[in-house]
């Protein structure tokens, strides 16, 4: 493959909802945000595969096809919306040698049975020339980016050889990418890792620090934690495939809510299939606070 194809931006989707409509006058009216999305990661497609409803993704999907209209906790408010996308946020497949097709086709085998319109990230389990080959034929590049509702979304890959580093073609599509983009817009990053373990994270960070950046979302290290880089709300989202050394407090995924003054991520267990109330914590507030977002804009 050449260099030139690595990253290419994929056609935008038109959004549900344009940001701005016109009074009579001329003077611009915001146009309510109102956007819900799903993020689940580090599925490992091919790790301990069974068939069908015996497997322990098609229970996650299932649950995500009925999450809409179910109660958020009382701290948050509310009900569930449909997402109008679900992402991925890397090591789709588990990457094991010499079974590159057959992990692409169990998760093609699966990937149906989510209900909603779905978008991935490249992880550092990717890499096998199967599914690099699906995904850049599905994207235009290891790299990509859509909108919806006005915000931006951007789909960042990542190279782990020999160490975790963003290279010069990741960066540089990152630049392209924001400079077609309004200062003003809503920006959400996807990377597959956090951007505090990367080598060169921060050259990502000088990149967005002239945009308006709502959340930074990764995965990889398959346990849950909300915190900030340089004042950017970030989140690590857990795991769906519970191998025996992941912790159980991993094992989730997060409902991303964003309205025009408000952002909310809360963890969803798959295992208990309730929201994270800190169930197994000694202090259970204490603890589903630790791992929600809850900011006003």
């Amino acid at each position: 493959m050449a260099p030139s194809t690595w990253n290419r931006v994929i056609p935008r989707a038109t959004p549900r909802l344009t940001t701005t409509t016109w009074h009579a006058d001329g003077t611009k009216a915001t146009v309510s945000r109102d956007l819900t999305f799903f993020v689940w990661a580090d599925t490992h497609f091919g790790y301990d595969q069974r068939f069908g409803g015996q497997d322990l993704r098609d229970r996650i999907i299932e649950q995500m096809n009925d999450l809409p209209g179910w109660p958020y906790p009382e701290s948050v408010g509310g009900s569930v919306d449909s997402p109008e996308f679900v992402l991925l946020c890397g090591d789709t497949v588990d990457g094991a040698e010499g079974a590159g097709e057959a992990e692409l086709q169990y998760f093609r085998y699966f990937r149906p049975k989510l209900q909603y319109p779905q978008f991935e990230v490249m992880g550092n389990h990717d890499q096998d020339p199967a599914f690099t080959g699906y995904f850049t034929e599905r994207y235009g590049g290891l790299s990509h980016s859509f909108d919806r509702q006005g915000i931006h979304h951007i789909c960042l890959n990542s190279r782990y050889d020999p160490e975790a580093h963003f290279d010069d073609e990741d960066l540089a599509f990152l630049r392209r990418d924001l400079d077609a983009v309004a200062g003003a817009t809503p920006v959400v990053l996807f990377v597959h890792c956090r951007l505090d373990r990367f080598r060169n994270g921060d050259d990502v960070l000088d990149i967005l620090a002239d945009h308006r950046v709502l959340l930074i979302m990764s995965a990889h290290v398959h346990k849950p934690a909300v915190f900030q880089l340089r004042g950017i709300d970030c989140i690590d989202v857990g795991q769906c495939r519970d191998h025996p050394i992941d912790p159980e407090y991993g094992r989730n995924l997060y409902v991303v809510h964003i309205t025009d003054h408000r952002v909310t991520a809360v963890p969803w267990r798959w295992d208990l299939a309730d929201w994270e109330r800190g169930q197994r914590w000694a202090d259970p507030v204490a603890t589903a606070g630790r791992f929600t977002l809850d900011r006003t804009l």
